[in-house]
């Protein structure tokens, strides 16, 4: 009994030997590494040829051999143009291939390809400047808009056949609410997918940036002097009173630079106008503030004859 254990055991420590250096001999061992084109707008262009696969014999042992069909059965080789690419199979390319996939140990590459490349197209395109709608704002207390929101990028590709772009009128924000906004902002929306309806139309964005402008406001009163307009140059007129009050929304940061010069108050005056009093309404007001109110809102007057 113990005779045949030995013997089995002696075989097997022999097997695994021979295979160890069987495995550690140098040999050609194939590959077949697939290639992935980067680097070019896939929207924008159509693949009309590409070789997807490198057929390589390398030499090297059983061990690395086996390490490198797992590494290029999960990994492509990657190789980046922007446009139509012949690439000579040779010493260049092995060497960037090996640099990629990190291989060691090897002691010759060759390839039966003698080039790889592609072609690509352009499809036919259409521009649409991306509209802002079905989107909501609200801001926190004291805060808002210092300026126009600006959308970038401020067009949007579609690209496809002729007939399909013509099909499409504009190209719109979806749905969103953005609410308490207090600060100034980027915000990414994300674009209705007209194209999604027409399996041949590409997008060059599925999402645009809106940029938002925010400050935090405050309230100041200004006495403001109140102009009389009249078709009648000649009419004169006496104010009660011949000043008002007007509050506005200010941005903090230019509160100090808000000055009553800056507004401009009317009355507005109609010959034959048999009302005894006169609304005020701003005429010129600092860009960026708000009129909250005018007290009062109206005034009498007195013509003098």
């Amino acid at each position: 009994m113990f005779r045949h254990r030995s013997f089995w055991v002696i075989l097997l420590i022999t097997a695994i030997v021979w295979l160890g250096v069987t495995m550690s001999e140098h040999d050609d061992y194939p590959l077949q590494v697939k290639i992935e084109w980067t680097g070019f707008d896939t929207a924008r262009y159509v693949v009309t040829h590409a070789d997807t696969l490198l057929p390589l014999t390398i030499k090297s042992n059983c061990f690395l051999a086996i390490g490198r069909y797992n590494t290029v059965r999960h990994r492509p080789y990657r190789i980046v143009t922007s446009g139509d690419t012949v690439i000579k199979v040779g010493d260049a390319l092995f060497d960037n291939l090996l640099r990629q996939f990190s291989f060691h140990g090897t002691h010759g590459i060759k390839s039966n390809l003698e080039t790889l490349s592609i072609s690509i197209e352009e499809r036919q395109r259409k521009g649409f400047v991306p509209q802002l709608r079905n989107v909501e704002f609200s801001f926190a207390e004291q805060c808002g808009l210092a300026g126009e929101p600006v959308i970038k990028p401020d067009t949007v590709w579609l690209y496809g056949d002729t007939a399909t772009l013509k099909s499409i009128s504009e190209v719109v924000t979806s749905p969103a609410r953005l609410t308490q906004l207090n600060d100034t902002s980027l915000i990414t929306l994300a674009l209705d997918p007209v194209w999604l309806r027409h399996p041949q139309l590409h997008c060059s964005t599925d999402s645009v940036h809106l940029f938002l402008p925010i400050d935090r406001y405050v309230e100041k009163t200004l006495t403001v002097p109140v102009s009389f307009e009249s078709g009648d140059k000649q009419l004169q007129v006496r104010l009660h009173p011949e000043r008002v009050d007007i509050t506005l929304w200010v941005p903090v940061r230019e509160y100090d630079n808000i000055t009553a010069d800056m507004v401009h108050l009317t009355v507005d005056y109609s010959p034959g106008d048999k009302s005894q009093s006169l609304p005020v309404r701003a005429t010129l007001f600092p860009a960026g503030t708000r009129v909250k109110q005018i007290s009062p809102s109206t005034i009498q007057y007195v013509i003098i004859y």
